[in-house]
């Protein structure tokens, strides 16, 4: 590795924006730490604070992305930790509509205290940029902001 640079896995995505485009290509996602197997998701990305994160497509090139113009992204996301919170955490099926007026069903993983275990209760207390659905193709990760309304569907 050079040593002004920071060694970068590729995490395959297809992004729908805001203007109706979809893009497919890659996500850069780095290690944890030095030696530490784990490395960061497309959620870290989409949820860090920077507003801009760089996408290569096919062609090689690279594009760089507004968070805030990005409406979902559909990725691979399955770990062994996510496995776990998947088999610990309480789950909510419900469906997402959209501004645009998509539909997108799925779970999401509530975990909070078991004081405040209703989704309203998690919905409004997500800080997260993008919420994490749980759909039979794929994990999408859905920008909030986007989201019209929510509804319960267990």
């Amino acid at each position: 590795m050079h040593e002004f640079r920071i060694e970068k896995d590729r995490c395959a995505v297809r992004l729908s924006l805001v203007s109706g485009e979809t893009i497919t290509g890659a996500m850069f996602v780095q290690h944890v730490g030095e030696g530490d197997p784990r490395r960061e998701s497309a959620v870290d990305v989409l949820n860090s604070a920077e507003p801009f994160f760089p996408v290569e497509v096919a062609e090689g090139e690279t594009v760089l992305v507004a968070k805030d113009r990005v409406v979902e992204v559909l990725a691979e996301l399955a770990t062994d930790e996510d496995e776990l919170r998947r088999a610990s955490a309480r789950s909510a099926l419900l469906e997402i509509v959209l501004s645009s007026g998509v539909v997108r069903s799925g779970l999401v993983l509530i975990e909070m205290p078991s004081d405040q275990p209703r989704l309203l209760d998690y919905l409004n207390r997500l800080s997260d940029r993008f919420l994490v659905l749980y759909a039979t193709e794929g994990t999408r990760l859905i920008n909030r902001a986007l989201i019209e309304r929510v509804l319960p569907r267990d």
